[in-house]
């Protein structure tokens, strides 16, 4: 029984690690998909996305998930202004 709960207690620690992990990698994704399918971006948005995505790449290479997660999605939120934003520009 207490061999049980050690294995579920340690699956339970190892959990926020791989979804930090995966939620970085699948925000650094979201960003190369954005970039590619929306390539004009103003030059402020543009270089605050690219300082984003570096400061997160830099995170993951330093084993800091979390800090890439959160980074990452600091510039997709950029993004996603964005285009909510800039979308409907020019249809008046």
């Amino acid at each position: 029984m207490k061999r049980t709960a050690l294995l579920i207690t340690a699956a339970l620690m190892v959990s926020p690690v791989f979804a930090a992990e995966d939620l970085c990698r699948v925000n650094l994704q979201k960003i190369e998909d954005n970039k590619a399918t929306n390539p004009i971006l103003g030059d402020p948005l543009k270089q605050q996305v690219a300082d984003l995505e570096s400061e997160a790449k830099k995170y993951q290479a330093a084993g800091d998930l979390e800090k890439c997660a959160s980074s990452a999605q600091q510039a997709l939120t950029l993004l996603e202004k964005q285009n909510t934003e800039g979308g409907g520009e020019g249809t008046q």
